[in-house]
């Protein structure tokens, strides 16, 4: 298992710093799809500029899916 994290960007970054164990990039990038889904349907806001980030364990930023831009 490896660790990934998922960090929310509307022009300020939140980082997260606890993060999630999952097997593999496909994985972490479906978790994603997931929370951006949860975001776009429960959000009051429309911001088009809403998104997230997953960071591997490296730093390195392997996927970026906006919530409103659909």
């Amino acid at each position: 298992m490896r660790k990934f994290f998922f960090d929310m960007k509307d022009g300020v970054p939140l980082r997260d710093r606890i993060g999630l164990e999952f097997e593999n990039n496909a994985d972490a990038i479906a978790h994603c799809g997931v929370l951006a889904e949860h975001f776009y349907r429960d959000s009051l806001t429309n911001d088009q500029d809403l998104e997230i980030s997953v960071v591997n364990a490296l730093g390195r930023e392997i996927h970026r899916e906006f919530v409103h831009r659909r």
